[in-house]
């Protein structure tokens, strides 16, 4: 709901969710296999959502090759369709430094042996929350400050292996989160 309420989408609504909801907005079940759980386009970018359960070791393996395979068909999709860059933002109750690491080395190879980079920034649902909650709260609900936080989450993976990446993320958050408040008052 929270992208929802953007109200910039350039694809329907119905096209950004890949699951039921039921009268009250709430999904009813998980999204089908072969495709991401959520698609936002915007006017210059688009932003893969996939939400994940899976809070230990194994969701690495759960969720690291279909995540990064989706990004990668999207990225190829988009990249031939209209050049935008497409971002993926991966939100977890908990995010294993495994599955970090693997999106941090942010790499998907073609049936054909190319070499593609994949933007994937996984983030806590609380982080997420708290971010969301400081757009609108604020007032400023504006697509590009969410471009600009994927941009700053990305910028810091070629300094750090996922752990400290992931702290980095948090802190990342809280300055953009502290930014945005502060435009509020």
């Amino acid at each position: 709901r929270a992208f929802l309420a953007i109200n910039s989408l350039a694809n329907k609504p119905y096209e950004a969710r890949r699951f039921k909801i039921d009268q009250d907005f709430l999904p009813v079940g998980t999204a089908p296999g072969n495709g991401p759980d959520l698609i936002f386009e915007f006017h210059d970018f688009v932003i893969v959502v996939e939400v994940t359960l899976t809070a230990n070791s194994r969701q690495e393996a759960a969720e690291g090759e279909p995540v990064r395979r989706h990004v990668a068909d999207l990225v190829s999709h988009y990249g031939a369709q209209s050049g935008k860059p497409v971002y993926g933002l991966f939100i977890a109750n908990r995010i294993d430094s495994n599955t970090a690491e693997t999106f941090r080395i942010g790499v998907w190879f073609t049936q054909t042996d190319d070499k593609m980079r994949l933007d994937i920034i996984p983030v806590t649902l609380v982080q997420f929350k708290a971010f969301f909650e400081a757009l609108f709260t604020s007032g400023r609900v504006e697509v590009g400050l969410i471009r600009e936080l994927l941009d700053l989450c990305g910028g810091l993976r070629p300094a750090h292996e996922a752990p400290a990446w992931k702290h980095e993320i948090q802190q990342t958050f809280n300055h953009r989160i502290a930014a945005i408040t502060a435009m509020r008052n």
